[in-house]
């Protein structure tokens, strides 16, 4: 982000307005603004601030395999799930949220503020033109042949144009702190913005594989509705002719089943809504009306290809909330800097060149130029203790960074060694819940021939059928859990597994 460089144009213009004498004048303040401009065109951006935290980075995550060099994860997570519809989705969202919208606005809003304080290091120039009309009186000293009572009076006119310059010499480094703290402050907000976009793409993830799961249990409901109908109207039959053959037990068997029947539409009622309510959420993220029209097209995909082998612990390298936190010791380490710097002498030049005259046309020559330069230093001595006392508040927010930065990285360990862990549980539960359903299913069959053929009663039918959908649904539940979890798992590591390079260490802070 380069300065404006304008100033000394418009220096050169108005010495070139200006006769011989002046222009000497004037070119001998042009280095001083010169230096100014070039030795602060640039925003610098302060060092590397890990070391202040003290966190232990293990070599690799403990519930994943151990880690070899080239496996790292990007940032193209989403479309390892396969869906184009998920993807376009996902992309639809990030460029209408709302919240994003607001983290663009305090990224301009920080960058902003980084500019407002870098440029006290320039020069500071203003131009100037005065008129004043004097009148001036002078009692006791009558006009010679004037009446008695008039008054002897002069008037007069000034006319003035400048060009004026104010610096304070940053010697000690003070306000290049200030400075590197802003943009710090700046490189955390843009941080920021990255992990609400992260974060926005994993919710919108979540999101329409709920609607996926929640579909997929309206079938499912609607699909026990009609077998539990039809074993409702074969208890019927049988308690039909029962009645004629003095059957015992069918009419409890009967109300068994309508009682299946009743519970099915009410779990179904139950899971449309839920899936309205999802689709609209949907839209919600999208930015769009709430209307349930998103997600046409949600499904649960297959799980993505198995976790790579080898991923590095280098999460401090990788998530952006992380490193927004880092950036933030690095703010509060150079307001601490700034704080020092302020118990130092502050030193200052002014100065002034222009013209001065009577007549408003001579202001251009030279032979009425007046110039000034002058120089100052201030030593605090006595203010109360406020500078020490400063220079102790900037050294706890530094603590506190380093410690929300561990925190924080801490945090993020866990997140990494929870997905890694569940990614093999929650796989063993969905392999177990699809046996479990073909088991059912199986079962199911075989008590209803037996049901048929008489060999077998309807209370076995109406558990295996209980059994069969509750697997079922129980089955789908764990795949979109394994799904949520793989989106964890991404969040986690800051994106995809693809090899990229770290980002370059910051070793300097030009």
């Amino acid at each position: 982000m380069d300065l404006p460089s304008t100033a000394p144009g418009r220096a050169r213009d108005f010495v070139r307005a200006t006769g011989p004498a002046a222009r000497r004048t004037c070119l001998a303040l042009l280095p001083l603004i010169a230096f100014g401009l070039v030795s602060c065109r640039h925003l610098a951006s302060p060092t590397e601030s890990k070391a202040l935290a003290n966190v232990k980075i293990p070599a690799h995550w403990v519930a994943g395999p151990s880690w070899t060099p080239g496996q790292s994860p990007d940032h193209d997570w989403v479309a390892d799930f396969g869906d184009a519809a998920l993807s376009s989705y996902v992309r639809q969202v990030l460029a209408g949220s709302r919240d994003l919208k607001a983290a663009n606005l305090r990224l301009e809003a920080a960058a902003a503020t980084a500019r407002i304080i870098g440029a006290d290091l320039l020069p500071q120039l203003s131009g100037g033109f005065s008129a004043q009309r004097d009148l001036q009186n002078f009692i006791g000293l009558p006009l010679p042949g004037a009446p008695p009572g008039s008054v002897l009076s002069s008037r007069t006119n000034r006319f003035g144009l400048s060009l004026n310059l104010s610096w304070e010499i940053d010697l000690w480094g003070r306000i290049r702190a200030a400075k590197r703290a802003a943009v710090a402050d700046f490189e955390a907000s843009a941080f920021d913005r990255s992990t609400a976009e992260l974060s926005l793409a994993g919710q919108a993830a979540k999101t329409w594989f709920a609607l996926a799961e929640a579909r997929d249990q309206v079938a499912l409901a609607r699909s026990a509705i009609a077998t539990f109908t039809e074993t409702e109207t074969a208890i019927r039959e049988r308690f039909e002719r029962g009645i004629e053959g003095n059957g015992q037990n069918s009419a409890s068997q009967l109300l068994l089943a309508k009682g299946d029947v009743a519970a099915a539409r009410e779990r179904l009622a139950a899971l449309e809504d839920l899936a309205g309510r999802t689709a609209r959420l949907l839209d919600q993220l999208a930015g769009d009306y709430p209307s349930g029209a998103s997600g046409a097209a949600a499904k649960l995909p297959e799980m993505p290809r198995a976790v790579p082998a080898g991923l590095p612990a280098t999460l401090l390298d990788r998530r952006p909330d992380l490193a927004a936190a880092e950036r933030r010791i690095a703010a509060a380490d150079q307001r601490l800097l700034e704080a020092k710097r302020s118990l130092l002498p502050a030193l200052s030049l002014t100065g002034s060149f222009g013209s001065a005259s009577e007549d408003i046309g001579d202001l251009l020559s030279g032979d009425f130029s007046i110039w000034s330069v002058a120089g100052n230093a201030m030593q605090p001595i006595f203010q109360g203790g406020r500078l020490r006392a400063n220079v102790d508040r900037r050294g706890a927010e530094t603590e506190l960074a380093a410690v929300e930065f561990e925190k924080a990285a801490l945090t993020a360990f866990g997140e990494v060694e929870n997905a890694l862990s569940s990614e093999k549980f929650i796989g063993r539960r969905v392999e177990a819940l699809s046996e479990s359903s073909r088991l059912a299913l199986e079962a199911y069959r075989r008590s209803l021939e037996e049901f048929e053929l008489g060999t077998g009663d309807i209370l076995t039918v109406l558990a295996s059928q209980q059994r069969l959908f509750t697997s079922r649904s129980a089955w789908i539940a764990a795949r979109r859990e394994r799904l949520d979890n793989r989106v964890d798992l991404h969040l986690a590591l800051g994106g995809d597994f693809h090899p990229i390079s770290p980002p370059p260490e910051k070793s300097n802070g030009s």
